[in-house]
């Protein structure tokens, strides 16, 4: 496979930086014929102008606008990668990198994090996991921050901040708006549609269930939110949804009604970080933002 020779793309760069061969010639000490060669095998790797020669006077292509671009920033990072290395200092991140654990979006009010896509420079980053991977990057530092719904097996070196309550709810389509009334032993009369086994909630459930002596018709089993509002919707079964899914579900469609609270059910979204960061995530934790 061709590879793209850098000492070719550094001519280009310099050339392009200085605004004439003469110029990057004197900049970098060597013939301008020999700059000349090298702007020739860049053009013919990537098979097109990079720069126009007018009036004696070059001018950069589309195309070399576009490598110009991507040549800042190869050789910024090389610049950064040096000094890193070298001086042996952490750079601030330019990154916020947010671990979630999964089915947490059901739980997790993203409001939470959105003013952070207003600081300038820095991108926001999610990946959704299982809680001990995600715990174990965290102690790697290959994320800053995990947001799940327990504080529980942690290491001495990290920290937790209960950024959250999430209550959860009875939804139901309006036609079985009659079942308000005694609730939740009226959930006794409704078709139901239940969480998977995988599924943190369903546990909660059941001993919610168990405790009021509720036992509906079960006519399936998800963990998609957007299942749970589809059978919903259609009028098949009630769910039991976190109180984000549920402001969603019912903004969405007025069709969609509360059939009551089940006030035992409350979730909490931890924020977990390292004792030692003290980035942009610890500023969201401690409500600083």
């Amino acid at each position: 496979m061709d590879r793209l020779n850098y000492s070719h793309l550094f001519y280009f760069y310099v050339v392009a930086k200085e605004g004439s061969i003469k110029g990057a010639s004197e900049k970098l000490y060597v013939t301008q014929p020999t700059i000349s060669d090298q702007l020739k095998l860049l053009e013919e790797f990537f098979d097109c102008k990079l720069f126009d020669r007018r009036n004696r006077s070059l001018y950069l292509t589309k195309e070399g606008e576009l490598a110009l671009k991507y040549a800042q920033k190869i050789f910024d990072m090389g610049t950064e990668l040096t000094f890193r290395l070298r001086n042996k200092i952490q750079l601030p991140k330019t990154s916020l990198d947010i671990g979630i654990t999964h089915f947490m979006s059901h739980y997790f009010l993203y409001e939470t994090v959105t003013p952070l896509f207003g600081q300038e420079n820095v991108s926001i980053n999610f990946k959704e996991d299982e809680r001990h991977l995600l715990l174990a990057d965290l102690e790697e530092e290959k994320i800053d921050m995990v947001f799940t719904d327990s504080k529980d097996a942690l290491s001495t070196n990290m920290d937790a901040y209960r950024v959250g309550v999430n209550k959860t709810f009875a939804i139901a389509h309006k036609k079985f708006r009659k079942f308000k009334k005694d609730f939740p032993e009226s959930l006794n009369s409704i078709p139901y549609f239940n969480y998977t086994n995988e599924t943190f909630l369903k546990y909660e459930v059941e001993l919610f269930f168990s405790k009021n002596s509720i036992s509906p018709k079960v006519i399936g089993e998800g963990d998609d939110i957007d299942l749970f509002q589809a059978v919903t919707e259609q009028g098949l079964a009630f769910t039991i949804v976190p109180e984000v899914a549920k402001n969603r579900i019912c903004k969405n469609n007025k069709d969609v009604i509360v059939l009551g609270e089940l006030e035992e059910l409350q979730t909490s979204v931890w924020g977990i970080v390292k004792k030692s960061y003290k980035g942009l995530g610890y500023k969201l934790l401690k409500k600083e933002l």
